[in-house]
Formats: C-alpha cells, structure tokens, sequence
C-alpha cells in the first residue's frame, strides 16, 4: 500500500486539459489517448495521470509513492495498481509507434520520463511541428497558468475526500487479494466479504468490483448446488458494474472469461485470456488461468514459466507454490519439486492443496512409506472421511509392498470409488496408473472426463442443473504429471483426448503437450 499527502488532479480533469507534443507523439489528456506515427492507443485515466505526472518532472526522477499520489489523487492503493499503469503506458507508446519517448525504471526508486525536450502546449485544432513552440511568452504563460489552476483545483478537491474512507477500502482490498490467493472456500469467503465492504465504501471504484467479480467467480467452483447459480449470477453482475465504470477493467473481463468452464474450449479461453494479458502482462489473475490451461493441455514447461514469474510477486501464494509442485514434478525437476513441497509445508501445514501436493509426490516416488507417516498423522493432516483414509491407506500400502493380492484389492477398490464422484475419481486415476493399472486409469478417465465406458462418474450436480464447477473438478492437468505415465502409455490414450476436445486445441493451436511427458501418435 502506498500514499501520501500529495494531491493530483482527477480524472475528470483531464477533459479541461490542452494536448501537448512530444517528439513524434501527441498527446491528448481529454481524449485519454497517444497519438503517434504507428496510430492512436487510448489509456485509462488513471494512466494518463501517470504519463503526465512523470512528464512535468521534465526527465527528473519520480518517486512510486509520489506518482500514486498524484495518479489516485492521494488514495492508497494496492501495490500492483502502478505496476500495471506503467506497463499499460510503455505498451501504448510501442502501439503508436513512439521511439523517442521512453518509460524509464530506476530501480528501488521509481520511474524517469526520457523525452526529447520540453513539450509546446497546442491549441485545439493546431498540428505544429513537435519542436517548434507555437505560443508566445505571454500565451504560454495564460495555458501554464491554466494548467497549474486545474492541478491546484484538483488538490483543493482532494482536501474534502474523506482520506480514512481511501485507507480503508485499500486496506479492504489487499485483504481480499491475500484470501482470493489461498485457494480455499473459508477463506474465498473472507474476500468476498472484503470486495463487498469495499464497494459499499467506494462504489465507483472499478478495481474492487472486479476483485469481487473474481471472488465469486472463484466461489462457484466449490458452492452447493443450491448456491451456484446465485453466486454465478453476482460474479456476472459484479463484473459489469466494474466494466461499465471501466471498461477497460481486466479483472472483471478476466472473470467473465473464467465464469464459463474451459474445459472442452482451452483454444477459445486461451485467446481470450492472452487477449487480457497482451493489454496487461502482469495481470496475476489472468496469468494463473492461462497457467492452469496450459498445464491442462500439457504444456508443462510454458505452464511452469508462468508460475515461476508470478511466485516472484507473490511468494506468499500457496495455491500457486503447491502447483508449482506439480509442475516441477513433471518438467523432470524432482528435486525442485520436493524443495518447494518441504517450504510450502512448513508455512501452510494444514492447507489441503500443500498437504496432498507433498504426499502425491512421495506416494509416487517410491516413498509410500514417507506418505503412509504422514496420513497416520491425524492431527496434522486434512480432515476426510474415514472411508477416504482407509482407501489411501491400502492405496499406500500396495504402492509400498506390492503383491498381486494387494494390487489387485487396490484396484477393486478405486474402480468401486471412482464413480462416486469427481475427488475419488480423480485419487482412481493416479492411483490406478501408479500400480500399473493403465487400462483401468483409462477406464475411469474415460468416465470421468468423456462420461463414457464402464466407469461412469456421477456428476457433483443433477442433470438438471448446468455446472460451472467443472474447472475445477473435470480437470485435465492430472493426465501429464509422472504418476500417471501408465495411463498415457494406453493405445487408447489419444481416443480419450480426440473425444474431450484436447486433439481439436492441439490442432487449432498448433501446440502439443511437450515432448517428454506425451506425443501424440500421427493423424
């Protein structure tokens, strides 16, 4: 969080502002927009506040905090809101074609414009050579006075917004993003709670309804039945409220892309999310989503690029440090894996995601033993059923001693399970293959995800219902981790993937699951 008592102007003040040249670029603050010898881009206002603050210091360097204060008129805001801006102007300045004009970093201190010189102020209608000044002395002076009335009226502005309301609803929404980050149904609520709050504090902030939109958006992967078409109905709703305040809101166009399950349209959610992220590389949100897609569609080490960057900004992230388990697991990097297993279980112990990541990785490994210690470990481990724990129990113990008697007792089991429901369909799929089942993995993948064969798993909702739960249970990333080679190796492996949909992604996208975790036969 930043802010300090500095004041800028407000977005509603740039319409009164004159546009200004700069070398090749002009730019118009009314019309939010870049005008170069590659086209116009617009900006949201909030970046354009930013352009114009880091180009009155005339190439000196500003301060992060002084430019928050003068781009959010002195509001706290969440550390990423700057971050953002600053990409979405360097990647305006590329799209208009504007080389002379450059974003500076300097780093731990904040940003410096590089510009060609002091920009002219042009009246409206006037297209001047960029380094010929067109005003007199006397002009100028009336415009920059102008000018410096607007900014002394918007910081006379500020001085009656309510500065506890800003602090509070910045407060509210860090708090949020820290639970929309765990990954886990109490906590999800917790941030939903959070985003509310906020937009009840400051309904026209589009960021905190955007927030809220992915919050609930989140939520319905785990909501009863009873709950889901309501929470779905508010994520929409939420993220509209965000977009027509700001359209160019990418949470919330990031949650109306979520809100409709990817599996069976990876091709189309991926170009949706990548459109999201051409716009704003470092939106988290949209990169976790295309990461979990491309481990979806077995693209582990593209998967893992991801990851790794957004482990950088958010080290503090379980969910994404358990998937990063997983991923590394798979990339071939096993040693890295078990690292980042053994710290993410010494910060979050309890956090089921954690636990299950460690305990796959030992029960696969050939350390069934290491994963039998820690399901006996009823006081740390993730509360389930008994009938759950009996069935890892003898999972753990056919993995540890096989013996055709124990195999087979094993597979029995997990084919009766399967068709529980997703979970156990899921545990039956890894299981399966890890003892060399691969024609039963096959059998219950087929079920669960193609809902045909023998083994046909019973939906978490009615047939009458419309799930968007799937994303989350009728997934795809367990089919490319190591523990289920076995499946893989089946003839009728590429069957499976021809009938849910990854052949027809791999055709239209021209990708394929990395070499070393599958190849798909020819066509």
């Amino acid at each position: 969080m930043h802010g300090t008592d500095r004041a800028g102007l407000n977005a509603a003040d740039l319409s009164r502002l004159p546009a200004i040249a700069l070398g090749t670029a002009r730019i118009d603050a009314a019309s939010h927009s870049i005008r170069g010898p590659g086209g116009t881009v617009v900006l949201r206002p909030q970046v354009m506040l930013v352009f114009l603050a880091l180009h009155e210091a005339g190439g000196r360097v500003v301060g992060r905090d002084d430019l928050i204060a003068r781009a959010w008129s002195g509001r706290f805001v969440a550390e990423d809101s700057l971050n953002g801006a600053i990409s979405e102007l360097r990647r305006a300045l590329r799209a208009a074609g504007v080389d002379d004009v450059e974003v500076v970093t300097v780093p731990k201190t904040g940003y410096r414009l590089k510009q060609p010189g002091q920009a002219a102020i042009i009246l409206d209608g006037e297209s001047p050579t960029p380094s010929t000044p067109v005003l007199g002395g006397n002009r100028r002076a009336l415009l920059f006075g102008g000018a410096a009335a607007l900014a002394a009226a918007g910081a006379g502005a500020w001085l009656w917004r309510d500065r506890e309301r800003d602090r509070e609803v910045a407060r509210l929404i860090n708090r949020g993003l820290i639970a929309l980050r765990q990954g886990l149904p109490q906590v999800d609520a917790q941030g939903i709670d959070a985003f509310r709050a906020a937009t009840r504090a400051d309904p026209d902030n589009a960021r905190a309804w955007g927030l809220l939109a992915l919050s609930l958006r989140a939520a319905t992967e785990y909501a009863p039945p009873a709950n889901l078409a309501t929470l779905r109905e508010q994520a929409e709703a939420a993220a509209r409220t965000a977009l027509t305040i700001d359209p160019a809101q990418l949470d919330a166009r990031t949650a109306l892309v979520l809100l409709e399950p990817a599996f069976g349209r990876w091709f189309e959610v991926e170009a949706e999310l990548r459109a999201i992220l051409k716009q704003d590389p470092d939106n988290a949100f949209a990169s976790s989503a295309l990461a979990t897609l491309l481990m979806s569609t077995g693209q582990v080490r593209s998967c893992l690029r991801l990851l790794d960057w957004q482990v950088q900004h958010f080290p503090l992230s379980p969910n994404l440090q358990f998937r990063r388990v997983y991923t590394l697991w798979s990339a071939g990097r096993l040693r890295d894996a078990e690292g980042v297993a053994a710290r993410a279980m010494q910060s979050w112990p309890r956090h089921p995601a954690v636990w299950f990541a460690q305990f796959w990785l030992f029960a696969f490994t050939e350390r069934a033993f290491r994963a039998q210690a820690m399901l006996a470990d009823i006081g740390t481990r993730p509360s389930m059923p008994p009938a759950a724990a009996a069935l890892l129990d003898l999972s753990l113990a056919a993995l540890a001693r096989p013996s055709p008697e124990l195999t087979a007792r094993a597979v029995a089991a997990h084919l009766r399970a399967a068709a529980a429901g997703p979970a156990q369909a899921i545990s039956a799929i890894l299981v399966l293959s890890g003892l060399d089942a691969g024609a039963e993995s096959l059998a219950v993948a087929r079920g669960f995800l193609a809902q045909r064969g023998e083994v046909l798993v019973t939906p978490r909702h009615s047939a009458r219902q419309v799930s968007v739960t799937d994303q989350h249970h009728r997934m795809t990333m367990m089919l490319w981790i190591p523990a289920t080679r076995a499946l893989r190796d089946q003839g009728g492996f590429d069957g499976l993937c021809r009938d849910i949909g990854l052949a027809d992604y791999w055709r239209r996208s021209g990708k394929r699951p990395d070499p070393e975790v599958w190849t798909p036969p020819p066509a």
